[in-house]
Formats: C-alpha cells, structure tokens, sequence
C-alpha cells in the first residue's frame, strides 16, 4: 500500500509471479523511494488498486484479487458426532 501526497489516501499495489521474485526498495535522499524486481522468469501479473482510504484498498483487495474462500456444503465436511458423554476406552 502507497500513500499518496493526499492525506489518509492510498494506492494498493499487488504483484503475484509464478516464478521467485525479490524485491528491492531504495529510498533516496530526496524523499522518494524505488522500487526493483528481480525475478527468474514466470508470468508477472500486476495489480494497482484505485486511490481511497486504507480500509477500501484492502476491502477492493479481498473482494476482487484474492476472493474470499466459499464455505463448502454440510454434507462434504464428513461425519460429525456430538456426545455430552465422553469417549470411553476398551477398559472401561
């Protein structure tokens, strides 16, 4: 996440490679800041999210990059018995 000359507004940023990547991030004398990759190859696919607060950027980020993981049905989460008993052993 950048945050912009705006006050509380920012830019998100997202780069996802197949491949190994490094970042490198410089800051400079003057104030700014660089930023490299180094990588190996791969498909680089990169991501700039719109300007807002902080709390939109990662919202837009959960919603429309990563996707929120979909609860699977009931039925395929296997056999799940309750007791209020304990579970007892063979010697018992």
């Amino acid at each position: 996440m950048v945050e912009t000359k705006k006050a509380r507004r920012y830019i998100g940023i997202y780069i996802r490679n197949s491949a190994a990547m490094t970042p490198i991030i410089r800051f400079n004398n003057d104030g700014t800041s660089t930023v490299s990759l180094i990588t190996i190859g791969g498909q680089i696919e990169f991501y700039v999210i719109g300007m807002g607060t902080a709390h939109q950027v990662i919202q837009y980020y959960q919603s429309m990059v990563i996707n929120k993981a979909a609860l699977p049905p009931y039925w395929s989460l296997g056999w799940q018995e309750a007791s209020p008993y304990p579970l007892q052993g063979k010697s018992e």
